[in-house]
């Protein structure tokens, strides 16, 4: 796990730097981010615990783009991406609605 959160803190910067500064999607990068979602989704399995510093990790990236989509005169692209990484992240943390049986009340799936 912590080579992924590793690999993650990397991305995080190649992808909301230029985001930032100039509004540049790095689409490599979001390539990559989307291959380290399906590493944590491979690695975790069904198991339901992922760190909460990670989850915050995961979807401050996603936030941020939204953020910066916001401030742009053409968010399109930012958002396309942005909305795509939401669905793996979705794959991932699971939809906030299930047909299984709902969670325990104080247990969240990070």
């Amino acid at each position: 796990m912590g080579e992924l959160e590793a690999r993650l803190d990397t991305l995080t910067t190649a992808i909301l730097v230029p985001m930032r500064a100039t509004k540049y999607v790095d689409r490599d990068a979001f390539a990559q981010l989307g291959q380290l979602v399906g590493d944590l989704i491979s690695e975790i399995g069904d198991s339901p615990d992922i760190s909460r510093r990670l989850a915050g990790k995961l979807w401050f990236i996603f936030t941020q783009a939204l953020t910066e989509a916001e401030h742009s005169r053409s968010p399109d692209e930012i958002l396309r991406y942005a909305w795509s990484y939401q669905d793996q992240l979705e794959q991932l943390f699971g939809p906030s609605f299930s047909l299984g049986p709902p969670t325990p009340p104080g247990v969240p799936r990070y």
